[in-house]
């Protein structure tokens, strides 16, 4: 194997591999590789025994060395695995959906990816207040079609949908109001009542807590505004096999076909940066990287990481790589989270027409606002995710459901904080189903001031690219913001004005498609 690249991408995160893909499809020479045995990184997507594995090597806390670099995880609960056939369920670490439109579904499609990807329309999103659930209106017509919405709460909310819809960056709305608690904002500013707004900051802007700033939220709402009718009434579409995880080795797979190396479950032994004026022998790349077991070092010019894998001796020689939309991402310091496998499917709450339950979709959303649950949080909300049997994760007649809720200052072990929302689900199906599996943990974000290294060269070849936000409606965006970034740096690096010559278009997809070969490895 020649050893010698343009760039080495370690980590087969979802914006990594996508950033692989993009690179490999421009031409560069790409060597990928992943100290794990899978794809997908925190993203990826494992089958039920994988997972009762990875829970297992989670029970303890990570070392604390890595708690300042990249997220890390504690299991505290996972029960016995009592399931025939657990490979026939796909389960993500990292649950979410896709916009209909935005820069994510753009390089699925620009990069070829979709020809061999499946995706379904994500079913309804349902609210839980008052002890019951109810759908979400998802456009101008569901809005004006419900009942139990009054006249002039239908015309305040028509006057907020068409404010998100415009140009409000420079209204006088909103000029001033940028770090306003967003519930604060809908009833000063649209004097939207409690029920309403909640339904928006919870279900409409997916946020974690009512106060969350007023401008991130907004820009959340808008991007569910501008979805909603593109491939039908809701403005999410879901991935089969895993989401996220799956999606991760599809780019990869087309990296592959357009000349990458992969190189997966070997440990970095080493990563050494070499002076580019010296000669030296065994390479003339930059960078060399060691791995255990492998005959050789790869060498390339550039490095592209996530924090955790950027050796010491190398920490004050990389350069973070951020998006300039971040603001939209709401960054959290830990989440509660809990992955339930049901014995029965669930049909969304709240559609009681049978006609429509066979044909809905078995992937939909449930939020429970902050204090709508007895014995649950009085801070942040919990959204509830599901897959099936409709988007490949299970076999017929099983479920899975995804629970996440921000920890903040609340007290308390991720199951004790779950279990309330999930006995509020289970006691709505009638006879309640059986928990076939079941694993709560907590997943811990780094820090602001953890993410940020100080940057000695002026001329950049080692980037890090971000840890995705715990956002189940618009993480994949930022995923696709931030893969776009690194594309440029690189090709830059490596290029320089030649970059001008790429005909690329939707972001940083080269024009030319390649046919991806469906029987290839």
């Amino acid at each position: 194997m020649n050893n010698e690249f343009d760039v080495i991408i370690v980590g087969t995160g979802l914006t990594q591999s996508m950033a692989a893909a993009a690179l490999a499809k421009a031409g560069l020479k790409v060597a990928h590789v992943d100290p794990n045995a899978y794809y997908g990184g925190d993203e990826a997507a494992l089958t039920l025994d994988e997972v009762a594995t990875w829970a297992e090597r989670h029970s303890s806390p990570d070392v604390v060395g890595q708690v300042q670099r990249c997220t890390t995880y504690t299991t505290e609960y996972c029960s016995t695995l009592n399931v025939s056939h657990p490979k026939q369920y796909t389960i993500s670490l990292s649950p979410s959906v896709i916009p209909a439109i935005g820069p994510f579904i753009t390089s699925i499609i620009a990069s070829g990816v979709s020809r061999y990807c499946s995706f379904r329309l994500l079913g309804p999103v349902s609210l839980y207040h008052g002890g019951q659930f109810k759908n979400v209106p998802r456009s101008k017509e569901d809005v004006f079609r419900d009942q139990g919405i009054p006249l002039i709460e239908k015309r305040r909310l028509m006057r907020f949908l068409m404010f998100v819809a415009g140009d409000y960056e420079g209204s006088a709305e909103f000029q001033g109001k940028e770090d306003t608690p967003f519930q604060e904002f809908l009833r000063q500013t649209f004097s939207l009542s409690e029920d309403i707004s909640q339904s928006v900051v919870f279900a409409l802007a997916y946020c974690s807590y009512a106060d969350e700033p007023t401008a991130s939220a907004l820009s959340r709402v808008r991007s569910c505004l501008q979805s909603t009718g593109r491939y039908g009434p809701s403005p999410f579409i879901v991935a089969y096999y895993g989401g996220s995880g799956d999606l991760a080795q599809a780019f990869c797979r087309a990296a592959a076909v357009n000349g990458s190396v992969y190189i997966l479950g070997r440990r970095i032994a080493n990563i050494a940066c070499r002076d580019p004026s010296s000669e030296t022998t065994g390479g003339g790349g930059r960078y060399a990287l060691e791995l255990d077991d492998f005959p050789e070092p790869l060498y390339a010019s550039c490095l592209l990481s996530s924090q955790c894998h950027v050796p010491d001796h190398l920490r004050h020689q990389v350069a973070p790589i951020s998006s300039e939309t971040s603001n939209a991402h709401i960054r959290l310091g830990e989440m509660a989270r809990g992955i339930v496998v049901l014995d029965s499917p669930l049909s969304p709450p709240g559609e009681d027409n049978e006609e429509t339950q066979t044909t809905q979709s078995d992937s939909f959303i449930m939020v429970f606002p902050p204090g709508s649950v007895d014995g649950g949080s009085d801070v942040g909300a919990v959204h509830v995710l599901t897959a099936g049997p409709g988007t490949m994760c299970t076999p017929a007649g099983k479920c899975i459901v995804y629970l996440s809720t921000p920890l903040c200052d609340q007290r308390g072990s991720p199951k004790a904080l779950l279990e309330p929302y999930l006995a509020v689900i289970l006691s709505s199906i009638s006879p309640p189903p059986n928990i076939l599996f079941q694993t709560f943990y907590t997943q811990r974000f780094p820090t602001e001031t953890e993410r940020t290294v100080p940057v000695d060269s002026e001329e950049n070849t080692y980037w890090t690219v971000p840890v995705l936000p715990a956002d189940v409606s618009h993480a994949v965006d930022y995923a696709a913001q931030i893969a776009e970034k690194a594309f440029w740096k690189v090709t830059s690096s490596i290029r320089g004005l030649d970059t001008a010559s790429l005909e690329v278009s939707n972001g940083f997809w080269v024009d030319a498609v390649n046919e991806i070969d469906e029987d290839s490895d």
